[in-house]
């Protein structure tokens, strides 16, 4: 039977993802909250040493904080879209740009004054994949595919019916159109190609998770 354990790892959610075959990981939250993330793992009876892979949605420090620590204490493949590899490697990802008028000046404060906040522990990714990859091979049947717009690489990982979407969409207050991305228009595009999927069940970093109906129904208004 599969479960998924969200874990409060700052502002927002990773996801651990137990299944019959073991176990994974989606983002690794903000910085500081490694052991935290450890903890959540093994309270379960898990061994962190059987970790079967590292998956970020994108490098942005909230959801890359942890992850060169977790890989270093679990040896875990890290896995990630090749265009946030670079990123990755320099732990660093500017502020995206707002989607909204608040959002917008929050973003123009943020990378005028405040570009060191997003500093994060550099990590050298293992697996990396441009359009579509296959989990088959570390050991989980989940399929991962990329859903640009919040950044270049962002990235979904479907797993049965559950998507794993990081910043692609948030379930906060009533906002499910993310407050922040680079670029909107493929944003939308990536949210048509989702609309598509197999899916019953969003889990978004920001927010709990939330139905595809739901989803639907933002996106309908979204297109008008």
């Amino acid at each position: 039977m599969n479960k998924v354990i969200p874990i409060r790892a700052g502002v927002g959610n990773c996801y651990l993802i137990i299944h019959p075959d073991g176990y994974f990981l989606v983002d690794t939250g903000c910085p500081g909250y490694g052991e935290k993330i450890i903890k959540s793992i093994t309270s379960r009876g898990l061994n962190i040493k059987e970790l079967q892979f590292i998956f970020l949605t994108h490098t942005h420090y909230d959801h890359a904080g942890n992850t060169r620590f977790l890989k270093e204490v679990s040896g875990a493949p890290l896995i990630v879209h090749n265009s946030e590899a670079g990123l990755l490697k320099n732990g660093w990802h500017e502020v995206p740009y707002g989607t909204n008028p608040v959002f917008k000046i929050i973003s123009m404060l943020g990378r005028k004054f405040s570009p060191s906040h997003a500093r994060f522990e550099s990590a050298e990714p293992d697996v990396l994949f441009n359009n579509h990859f296959s989990t088959i091979e570390l050991g989980a049947p989940a399929t991962i595919v990329h859903t640009s717009g919040h950044t270049l690489g962002s990235s979904t990982l479907i797993f049965g019916k559950h998507a794993f979407v990081g910043d692609c969409m948030v379930n906060v207050a009533g906002w499910i159109w993310p407050p922040f991305a680079n670029d909107e228009t493929e944003l939308l595009k990536s949210w048509k190609l989702l609309a598509e999927m197999e899916v019953d069940l969003f889990y978004p970093a920001h927010g709990k998770r939330l139905k595809k109906t739901l989803f639907l129904e933002a996106l309908s208004k979204k297109t008008g």
